[in-house]
């Protein structure tokens, strides 16, 4: 496993360790417990150095769907490893230059596999115009990720979004 795979809890691990699941042995919470709002392999195996079998444990609990897999923090790839939906993009204007319209669809396949398509942000976003538009829109996007999923992964997508507009 990638040292720098960056791992953090899905809504079913939310509700496991705050709904009091208990469908999982004790050590499986504790590294459900451990990765917090998302943390690299890495830090989970400083975190719990004695813990021999971390790493089938992690893959168990992925392919269970307690925890995700986001993209590897040290390259530049941008893509979220949870697969996105396709945006629907309502309102899309061909006036919007070819930049603005990837960090846009980019914004809403991002919320799409976080949030989801029923957040006021989302559909904000979706009526985005133009680049003033996007830029106030952005920022409530962000809290909306980082509220829902971890902050973490909202600063992954305003950095991407940076990226891609090249700022």
């Amino acid at each position: 496993m990638e040292m720098t795979m960056h791992l953090s809890r899905t809504a079913k691990g939310q509700e496991e360790i705050f709904n009091h699941g208990h469908t999982l042995r004790p050590k499986q919470r504790q590294i459900l417990f451990s990765l917090g709002n998302g943390i690299s392999f890495a830090e989970l195996r400083s975190k719990l150095p004695n813990c021999a079998e971390l790493e089938s444990m992690v893959n168990d609990l992925l392919q269970s769907g307690f925890i995700q897999a986001l993209r590897d923090m040290a390259s530049g790839t941008g893509k979220p490893a949870v697969a996105p939906a396709a945006s629907a993009a309502p309102g899309f204007a061909a006036p919007m230059n070819s930049a603005l319209a990837d960090c846009r669809s980019y914004v809403l396949d991002f919320m799409s596999a976080l949030v989801g398509t029923k957040s006021p942000a989302y559909r904000q976003m979706s009526e985005v115009q133009d680049i003033d538009g996007f830029n106030a829109v952005l920022p409530t996007c962000r809290r909306v990720v980082a509220a829902v999923a971890s902050p973490h992964q909202a600063a992954e997508m305003e950095a991407e979004v940076a990226r891609r507009l090249g700022r």
